[in-house]
């Protein structure tokens, strides 16, 4: 047991290098990316192990009843809430290659300080280019913007990628100033609605289609229709084997995090329908 649980940290450790090896960023950016999540679950891994080795009892064993009880029911609730949110997670919306949305909202999901866009997100590009070209009269607007630590915006590269693989770029919004997913919806509704010369409300009324990787898709989902958005459907792409544990244990997060805001603050609201000036 103790020498699992070392060999467990020494994993999630390495796990931690190989997704930062993956997604190589600026010195910044590296330092406060939530991949470290796993080098600190590994630490602590090793820590018990090696207590473990040198006193001959568990950690756990000096522990104080009302610190047990206060533990196992905070990882009870907790793991209750991870288990409920995961469920909601692995149900979205899924837009069918038959049905036409007027609209398509690509986000972005990261770039390296090179200006390359990592597979995960290149899955969501190739998506996106099927369902564009399918549908030729969709419009779609490519969303991110320049995140703190890194030199490059993802929208302009979105669009290369897209044109690329056959899509007209003439059909493509770029959309650079986004932060967050809240922000890729709020800016790619106002341009959508300057480019048709429509009310916001209509833009929000018509078939539009999310493109994101496949976890994302619930928690994307929920905020567009929190929004306004009364039809919109999500198209997922896969997610490669080797971001799996990192990326659900994300966005389990970033979902109750979600809920939180939602619950304490009320927003995001619902974006105004005011016809473009």
């Amino acid at each position: 047991m103790n020498i699992t649980l070392i060999i467990l940290g020494i994993i999630s450790i390495f796990y931690d290098f190989i997704i930062t090896f993956l997604n190589p960023g600026t010195f910044w950016d590296i330092v406060v990316s939530f991949t470290h999540i796993w080098t600190a679950l590994g630490a602590y891994l090793i820590f018990l192990g090696i207590y473990r080795i040198k006193t001959g009892h568990s950690f756990w064993s000096i522990w104080k009843k009302w610190i047990k009880i206060t533990f196992i029911s905070l990882a009870s609730v907790g793991g209750i809430i991870a288990i409920i949110n995961l469920i909601f997670i692995l149900n979205p919306a899924i837009v069918s290659v038959n049905e036409t949305a007027e609209n398509v909202i690509l986000l972005g999901g990261g770039i390296d300080k090179d200006g390359n866009l990592p597979k995960p997100v290149m899955d969501r590009v190739k998506l996106a280019a099927e369902y564009l070209n399918q549908h030729p009269e969709t419009v779609c607007v490519v969303t991110g913007g320049t995140l703190k630590w890194l030199p490059y915006a993802e929208a302009p590269e979105l669009k290369n990628q897209l044109v690329n693989k056959g899509v007209a770029p003439e059909r493509i919004l770029v959309e650079d100033q986004a932060k967050d997913t809240i922000q890729n919806f709020q800016f790619s509704c106002k341009m959508l609605s300057e480019y048709r010369g429509v009310s916001i409300q209509e833009i929000l009324d018509m078939p539009t289609a999310v493109v994101t990787s496949s976890y994302h898709l619930r928690r994307s989902e929920r905020l567009a229709r929190r929004m306004g958005f009364s039809n919109i459907k999500g198209i997922g792409s896969a997610c490669p084997v080797i971001y799996v544990p990192h990326s659900y244990v994300r966005e389990s997060c970033a979902y109750v995090k979600l809920n939180l805001r939602i619950l304490l603050t009320g927003e995001p609201k619902r974006l105004s329908g005011q016809t473009r000036q």
